[in-house]
C-alpha cells in the first residue's frame, strides 16, 4: 500500500479508487455495510479521509447513504443499468461519427495496446486488465473532437463499471479491437457497425445476467 501522510488531499481518493475497485470486481457485494471504523482500520487512517471517499462513491452511485445506518454498497438494478447503456450508446455513437482518423503510428498504437489486453487475464489480474481496457477506450473516443460528450461518457463509464461483475471473464479476446480495422480503413460506416455489434453483446450479456440473477 502507498504512504500518504494524514493531510494529503489524495487519500480520499486513493480509498476511493481502493473501494471502487473491490465494488466493479464483486468483491463488496451489492448491499454490504461499509463501516467507517473497519474501513479506518484497514487503512491505517482516521475516519475523516475515509467518510471523505465514502461520501465521493456515493455522489457517483456506488453506494447509497442511510442516515442511520450508514453506507451501503448500492444495488445492481436492470433498469438503471439499461438506461446507463442507453446514454452510453448515444454518446459513443456521436463520438465515433467525428472522430479523426487516426495516423497510421496511432493504428500500431491501438493494436499494441489491445495485444497487452489480450494477455492479461480478467480472472487473475482484474484490476490491470480493467484499466487497460479503460484507457484504451479513453484513447479510442478521444479522436473525436467533442471534449463535452468525451467528458459525459467518461462519468457514464465510472457508473456502469460496477455492473462488470455480472459479466463473464472470458479471455476470447476483445470484440472492440475490430473498430481499429474499421478506424485504420477510415470506414465510418464500418465503424459504427462494428461498434453496435460489440455494444450489442455487452448488452445482451448484461439482460442474461439479470435473467440469471433473477431466476436465482
Amino acid at each position: 500500500m502507498a504512504e500518504y501522510s494524514e493531510v494529503d488531499d489524495s487519500l480520499p481518493n486513493y480509498v476511493a479508487d481502493e473501494l471502487r475497485s473491490l465494488i466493479v470486481r464483486g468483491t463488496l457485494l451489492p448491499g454490504e455495510h461499509l463501516g467507517q471504523t473497519q474501513l479506518a482500520k484497514r487503512f491505517g487512517r482516521s475516519k475523516v479521509p475515509i467518510r471523505e471517499a465514502l461520501k465521493l462513491l456515493s455522489t457517483e452511485g456506488f453506494l447509497r447513504h442511510d442516515r442511520n445506518r450508514g453506507y451501503f454498497v448500492s444495488p445492481l438494478e436492470y433498469p438503471e443499468a439499461l438506461q446507463l447503456y442507453k446514454l452510453r450508446r448515444w454518446l459513443e455513437i456521436e463520438l465515433l461519427k467525428t472522430a479523426e482518423w487516426p495516423e497510421p503510428e496511432q493504428v500500431a498504437r491501438f493494436r499494441k495496446r489491445f495485444d497487452e489486453l489480450d494477455g492479461l487475464s480478467p480472472n487473475r489480474d482484474f484490476a490491470r486488465w480493467s484499466e487497460t481496457l479503460g484507457q484504451i477506450r479513453y484513447e479510442i473516443f478521444d479522436l473525436s473532437p467533442e471534449k463535452v460528450l468525451l467528458r459525459e461518457a467518461k462519468r457514464l463509464w465510472t457508473l456502469t463499471d460496477r455492473y462488470r461483475s455480472l459479466f463473464p471473464r472470458n479471455t476470447e479476446g476483445s470484440p472492440e479491437r475490430k473498430l481499429i480495422d474499421a478506424l485504420e480503413a477510415r470506414d465510418r460506416d464500418r465503424l459504427i457497425a462494428d461498434y453496435l455489434a460489440a455494444r450489442g453483446g455487452v448488452e445482451a450479456a448484461l439482460e442474461q445476467a439479470f435473467n440469471i440473477v433473477a431466476a436465482a
